[in-house]
């Protein structure tokens, strides 16, 4: 860590010299051990190492920034000045504020040494795992790591953190095969803090393996009807959760003011089973978010709770330009809570919908309207799995699903950076031929 310091003196020093009012950095070292599988066969074995400054400066309310991967005193140097240049052409903005110490804080999070065997032994188990109970999946890639990471954050107003952290990812992308019929493909992934468990066991993996191959005989839907949308966590992320923070909730879509919610703050805008929070310090976080890139310390926050928005996701240069309160934590540790049924029986409520695991279309509108491809997807009718789906469209607007939730399950996926329940929506159109 000393020598990161050093980093950081040399660039805050610098910046000052030159005439910045403020500088902030952030300096780090990083090692990665990484396996890959390709096509069901270890492909790779490698060690990565890296290095990364980031130096933001302020000079008579002007922004400038800059990012380097180099710790050598000239390259510093002339990134300072650099970084002072972009600042000198900007715009004035008095809206940019970052923290003030004094603020001296070091943490050790997750698993910073790497057990290089037993992550091998694990990715090992886990091929031989599937092929043995999942024999039609084919692994087109799996790529399993440690990462570890030393980083220093600093500012010229006293703030100063030290963190060292570690972690365990395995990423795998792979599809169903049996004869001449094939699946769409489907990711899994998982972080873990240690190793302790078969990987298979962890998140919703093994269900997942299983759902892909109920998907080699699939039917094409006949027709359009508008029915019930029972969303998987990945694709209740990706239609619903992303839209909501992206649309209605950042610094972007409230300071240009096309959030729909910009004048809810406190109402209701869900159904009351509802509740949403950023939790990087949550216990099933793995190597969480300690601070924000404005320097504030990182702490859980609830955005919205029973149903009523009660905070945006803002920056404090977002909570300084619309003049709402900055959000505790700016990473997306997403948690929703669990409801009070299991998967089954929110299937064996449905009459007629479907079962999306994965979605894929464009970015959705301001007023959250959406429209794709649900992707990995089941019929449901009568209250069961009526069979795998070819890709069927979808498409609804994300605030009437809002109120329209059906269930909430009592399953939930937590994969060490979210923790996700499978929701169902009514009022979802669903079109097929």
């Amino acid at each position: 860590m000393d020598a990161l310091y050093q980093v950081t003196e040399v660039l805050l020093s610098e910046a000052k010299k030159l005439g910045a009012d403020f500088a902030v950095c952030a300096v780090s070292e990083s090692e990665k051990r990484e396996f890959n599988v390709d096509g069901g066969r270890f492909s790779l074995m490698r060690t990565l190492f890296d290095r990364n400054v980031s130096l933001t400066v302020l000079r008579e309310h002007r922004n400038g920034s800059v990012h380097v991967n180099r710790f050598d005193e000239e390259a510093l140097k002339k990134a300072v000045a650099e970084c002072m240049a972009a600042c000198e052409s900007a715009e004035p903005d008095e809206a940019w504020e970052f923290a003030k110490g004094p603020i001296d804080e070091t943490f050790t999070d997750g698993t910073p040494e790497c057990d290089t065997d037993k992550l091998f032994a694990r990715t090992k188990e886990l091929m031989e795992q599937i092929s043995e109970r999942h024999p039609k999946i084919l692994m087109e890639q799996m790529i399993t790591e440690h990462s570890a990471g030393r980083v220093i954050y600093r500012n010229t107003d006293g703030v100063c953190y030290r963190t060292l952290s570690g972690s365990y990812s395995f990423q795998l992308m792979y599809s169903a095969h049996e004869g001449e019929k094939s699946t769409s493909f489907f990711g899994s992934g998982v972080t873990l803090a240690d190793l302790d468990k078969p990987i298979i066991e962890c998140a919703f993996l093994e269900r997942e393996l299983t759902d892909i191959e109920r998907q080699l005989d699939t039917q094409a839907l006949e027709g359009k009807f508008i029915g019930t949308a029972l969303l998987a966590p990945s694709a209740l992320t990706e239609i619903v959760l992303d839209t909501m923070l992206g649309n209605f909730m950042t610094d972007g879509s409230l300071i240009d003011g096309t959030s729909i919610w910009k004048d809810k703050l406190n109402e209701q805008v869900a159904d009351p089973r509802f509740s949403l929070s950023l939790t990087p310090r949550a216990d099933y976080v793995v190597d969480g978010r300690r601070y924000t890139e404005e320097g504030y310390p990182a702490e859980n926050c609830d955005l919205i709770r029973g149903g009523r928005l009660v905070s945006f996701a803002l920056s404090q240069y977002g909570a300084n330009k619309t003049g709402f309160q900055r959000a505790a934590t700016d990473g997306w540790n997403l948690t929703v809570p669990a409801g009070d049924q299991s998967l089954d029986s929110i299937i064996a409520g449905i009459d007629r919908g479907i079962l999306v695991m994965r979605f894929s279309g464009g970015s959705p509108a301001a007023s959250g309207e959406f429209s794709g491809v649900a992707k990995n997807s089941f019929l449901i009718e009568n209250g069961k799995i009526a069979g795998a789906l070819t890709e069927t469209m979808i498409s609804g607007c994300v605030p009437d699903m809002l109120n329209q939730i059906r269930a909430i399950s009592s399953d939930v996926l937590r994969d060490g950076f979210m923790s996700l329940p499978y929701m169902a929506f009514d009022g979802v159109t669903i079109s097929g031929k």
